[in-house]
Order: structure tokens, then C-alpha cells, then sequence
């Protein structure tokens, strides 16, 4: 994709959100996430040269503490143990056990697809995880969205917007509000990954 292109989808998805916006992908699903950056956690990752924490392992392992209370050691699978310790960063090892000091670095707030075919990105939209708003973008060239998949991003709660070049994009279909769901360790995950690109796109030099 050229770079301008991606840079006015980049701009257009920040304008919608009012979040830095990435390009990143999920099991090899192409996206752009709006994510919400927690200042004090970036800070303290970035005073201790900490970047994103992307195993899904050490996640795992750091979800089975309470924050604020030590884990006995006995309490833990060795292989977590093995994983906490190599991870001096996210976890203190105490007379008392384990203590989190780990915090995810922000929130994902939104994740944005497209495609050729629009009724495909709405599919690839519905499917993912609705703790995040869902977006699919489209072209104000293009032909108007077919009327059965304008139907199915309203059922599942996907939002369309069209790109209008120089100007700020057009809401077609509204996203719905974000489903609560249970606090879970992929929440951490998914916002790592928007993280670790978010990283990479600070360090590089403006064209």
C-alpha cells in the first residue's frame, strides 16, 4: 500500500477516535488499532528501557498474581515460577512469593479494517472480539455499500466509514459501544501488540 494511502487511513481513523492509530496485525489479520496509551506505565517502561510484553506465556503467568498481594511460590506452576523469575520486570520475588508489578501500557480502544471487497472486511469485523469497537473503512469512490451489508454490520455492530480525501471521514454505519465482557488476560495481550507497533512507529524518523 502506498505510504501516502496508509498515512491518510492512519490520520482519517485518528480524526474518528481521537487516539493514536497503528497498523498491526492479530493471528495474521491486518488491522489499525486506536489505542489508548497509559502516560505513567509508558513512562516507567521507557525510564527502564521496558518495551512491549508480547508473550502470551508470561501474560498468563502474570495474570495468576493479584495485584498488590505476594503468591506463594507453591502456589504457582514451576513453569510459571521459571517464566516470573526470567522476567524480573513485570514481578518481585519476595520471602512472601510473587508480587505484579506489571500494567498493561494502555487500552485498545478500536480495531479498523478494510479490503477490496467491503462485505468481507464487515465479516472480518463481526468476528472479532467486540470489547473493542469495530470499524470497517471504504472509499468515497466506491460504489455504494449494498444494502445486505449495511444489514449485517448494523446486527453485529460494525461501523462503516468512508474515506473522503482532504476532508475528515464520513460515518456511514455507527460502531456500537463496546460489550464489557469478563476482564481477561487477552485484553492485556491485544493491547501489547498495538503497543509494540506504536514503539517501533515513535523510533522512526519522519519522511
Amino acid at each position: 500500500m502506498p505510504g501516502s494511502a496508509l498515512d491518510e487511513e492512519l490520520s482519517s481513523v485518528s480524526d474518528l477516535t481521537g487516539l493514536p492509530v497503528v497498523r498491526f496485525s492479530i493471528d495474521g489479520s491486518e488491522m489499525l488499532g486506536a489505542i489508548e496509551i497509559c502516560c505513567a506505565e509508558h513512562e516507567r517502561r521507557t525510564q527502564s528501557d521496558i518495551g512491549a510484553i508480547t508473550s502470551t506465556a508470561l501474560l498468563h503467568g502474570l495474570w495468576l498474581l493479584p495485584p498488590h498481594t505476594p503468591t506463594p511460590v507453591g502456589m504457582l506452576p514451576d513453569i510459571k515460577v521459571q517464566r516470573l523469575r526470567a522476567a524480573p520486570h513485570t514481578a518481585v520475588e519476595t520471602a512472601a512469593g510473587f508480587e505484579r508489578t506489571y500494567s498493561p501500557p494502555g487500552v485498545l480502544r478500536s480495531v479498523t479494517f478494510r479490503g477490496r471487497r467491503v462485505e468481507r472486511a464487515v465479516a472480518r469485523a463481526a468476528r472479532f472480539t467486540p470489547i473493542v469497537q469495530r470499524y470497517v473503512l471504504v472509499d468515497e469512490s466506491q460504489q455504494p455499500v449494498a444494502w445486505p451489508t449495511e444489514c449485517v454490520a448494523r446486527e453485529w455492530g460494525v461501523g462503516i466509514v468512508a474515506l473522503r480525501r482532504g476532508n475528515s471521514p464520513e460515518v456511514l454505519v455507527p460502531a456500537s459501544p463496546v460489550e464489557t465482557g469478563i476482564p481477561s488476560v487477552y485484553r492485556w495481550w491485544i493491547a501489547e501488540l498495538a503497543y509494540e507497533r506504536y514503539l517501533y512507529e515513535s523510533t522512526q524518523p519522519v519522511s
